[in-house]
């Protein structure tokens, strides 16, 4: 009995032996990744560098070479990159990530933005359940886009009066959000708001102010100004027209006061002020578009949405037809917007993508394609545009040397790609995987888990 005992005793150590022994190699091998013979587009210039192998090792770019002088580590996962592409992850720089309500919904809405090679969000209007996900984001414990998170909004009966606004900066900056939130206030308001932002380093961004006006938001040093907000109103020479007039979505209301001669000096007070802009063109360009409703909640993408959101979409857009003070301008409204992006990217202000998901017709992740498509159609080219998507948002967050490009020491957040999408935007569509801070997501991983969200919104 003794003897069965140790022999027993025996073989058990044995087996732990061989568990202990293994599971390091274990770990590594799934902790590394290597893009074998693949052509990296790394953003930092207008570039292609061919037969490239790519190591990533626990989240980091570790390696990048010639696929001749980079040896693969033994147990590494491999990627043949024959004949494919390889670019950084796209940021969403104006993005919405639900709340607590329904996690599975919100862990849904996360893996949207990551399928379609969306790696990071800055999150505008939360709340403190958006803190715990970047936590759990960044500790590996739950897939999704890192986040950069703004707190509860900025305005409306939030925030009406100075001290109510210097509450709420010093509590959000406290609590550890990444932003604040603008919509509107009164002026006064939102000076006081700026004075404190500045003064415990918080950055500020978002709507401005119709009381503030655009001149107020760039001299406010306001972080970025997003959907063109303000714009439109500054074009036009003599403020005292506006009085008494509707002046629509963003401005809609008032193009026949428009002068297009006052562009520059948007754009330049724009520059000197330092200030971003987040164009979000297809805010506007759904809405504008010939293409009916009906038609548009048909797109393949719109599967991935509950039901009641699909619907809300289609009668906003109903409703923006028959808004005398958006639809008879629309196309004109879009072409200038159009413009006003072309010629503060010419100029040199600082231009971030962003696409405003989920509004209207914009699914997450889905949309930013949407987003990169109108840029191009504004007059940029495809390695422009996807600058405002990958290097330009390490440069907003001055975290150009942790994300936005490929290199060594870089986070990896990358997208493989089966075409150059320096060549055709639209080849950012033709995916053969997503890389999110290490962690490999084959295309044909990523369809059986869209598929999985797919069902549960159609229960």
């Amino acid at each position: 009995m003794m003897r069965l005992m140790k022999s027993s005793f025996t073989l058990f150590s044995a087996l732990l032996l061989l568990i202990v022994l293994c599971a390091p190699r274990a770990a590594t091998a799934q902790n590394v990744t290597a893009f074998v013979n693949v052509s990296v587009v790394p953003m930092d210039a207008e570039r292609v560098l061919n037969g490239q192998t790519v190591i990533v090792r626990d989240g980091i770019i570790a390696e990048m070479g010639p696929a001749a002088e980079v040896s693969v580590p033994a147990g590494a996962i491999e990627v043949d990159g024959t004949g494919r592409y390889l670019m950084p992850g796209l940021a969403e720089m104006h993005g919405h990530v639900p709340g607590a309500d329904n996690p599975q919904f919100t862990e849904d809405m996360l893996f949207l933005y990551v399928s379609n090679g969306v790696t990071t969000v800055r999150n505008m209007a939360g709340d403190p359940y958006h803190l715990e996900l970047r936590e759990r984001i960044l500790d590996g414990s739950l897939l999704g886009p890192t986040i950069y998170a703004a707190g509860p909004g900025f305005g409306g009966s939030w925030v009406s009066t100075p001290e109510q606004a210097e509450a709420r900066v010093r509590e959000q900056h406290e609590a550890g959000y990444d932003l604040l939130k603008i919509f509107d206030m009164p002026e006064e308001t939102y000076h006081h708001m700026a004075s404190v932002a500045h003064e415990v380093g918080i950055d500020f961004a978002g709507h401005i102010p119709a009381s503030v006006g655009l001149s107020g938001a760039l001299e406010a040093r306001q972080r970025s100004i997003d959907h063109l907000d303000r714009y439109v109103e500054f074009l036009v020479p003599d403020p005292s027209a506006l009085e008494g007039r509707e002046i629509g979505f963003f401005g809609s209301g008032v193009l026949d006061l428009v002068d297009e001669s006052r562009i520059p000096l948007a754009v330049q007070a724009t520059i000197d002020a330092g200030t971003w802009n987040v164009p979000t063109l297809s805010l506007v360009e759904h809405h504008a578009s010939l293409e009916s409703p009906e038609e548009m909640i048909q797109r393949p993408e719109m599967r991935y949405i509950p039901p009641g959101m699909r619907e809300a979409w289609r009668q906003a857009k109903h409703n923006f037809q028959n808004d005398e003070n958006f639809w008879p301008n629309a196309q004109e409204f879009v072409e200038l917007r159009r413009k006003l992006t072309r010629e503060l990217h010419a100029a040199g202000a600082p231009i971030v993508l962003g696409s405003d998901a989920p509004q209207w017709f914009n699914v997450p992740g889905f949309s930013i394609h949407h987003e990169l498509r109108m840029m191009v159609d504004a007059g940029l080219t495809p390695y422009e545009v996807l600058t405002t998507g990958t290097r330009n948002a390490g440069v907003y967050f001055g975290l150009e040397d942790e994300f936005g490009t490929i290199a060594p020491g870089l986070r990896a957040d990358l997208i493989l790609l089966e075409a150059n999408p320096l060549n055709d935007i639209g080849n950012v569509q033709q995916r053969a995987g997503v890389m999110v801070r290490g962690h490999w997501l084959p295309e044909a991983e990523i369809q059986t888990r869209l598929d999985e969200i797919a069902a549960r919104m159609a229960e």
